[in-house]
């Protein structure tokens, strides 16, 4: 889903479960992201532990978006406490073998083919498979181009006096 429009509708409230050990996007960025993608969406933030990041969410939330990484640290009891929490679940399949049938969404790793060895990459690319899951388009980055820095003084036309 690259350029999909948002899946869930009336959603008014966002939750994001911040991974324990790498973010793609910081906060601000998602939260951009997120609104963009649900105009008017407040946005709040919460650990793997459940502890809220900044101001604490409600009890009941339109979408929960859980970036939740395998191996992660949790209680067995997360996953359903946020399939409570929030009216629409999307997440990563980790840990406890339910999660996959407590969440709308998931998005398994272990099945990507595309997902790429270094770890930071392939966090920065399950993270962003979640959020496309969840109807927030991430825009890719273009690649690198040549560097021309040094070479564009000669290909310039001379400079005439006056």
């Amino acid at each position: 889903m690259s350029h999909a429009e948002a899946p869930f509708s009336g959603v008014k409230t966002v939750l994001v479960v911040i991974s324990s050990k790498a973010m793609a996007f910081d906060q601000g960025g998602l939260r951009n992201l997120i609104t963009h993608a649900y105009p008017g969406a407040v946005v709040f933030f919460v650990s793997v532990s459940g502890d809220p990041v900044g101001v604490a969410a409600p009890t009941k939330v339109d979408l929960v978006i859980d970036f939740t990484e395998p191996g992660a640290r949790q209680s067995k009891w997360f996953a359903p406490s946020m399939r409570r929490t929030g009216k629409f679940v999307v997440g990563r399949k980790s840990g406890w073998f339910y999660r996959k049938s407590k969440y709308d969404r998931i998005y398994d790793s272990a099945t990507d083919a595309n997902l790429p060895k270094d770890y930071l990459e392939s966090e920065a690319w399950a993270q962003k498979r979640v959020l496309e899951l969840s109807g927030v388009p991430v825009v890719r980055h273009g690649g690198v181009t040549q560097d021309l820095s040094k070479e564009i003084a000669s290909m310039l036309p001379p400079i005439q006096s006056r």
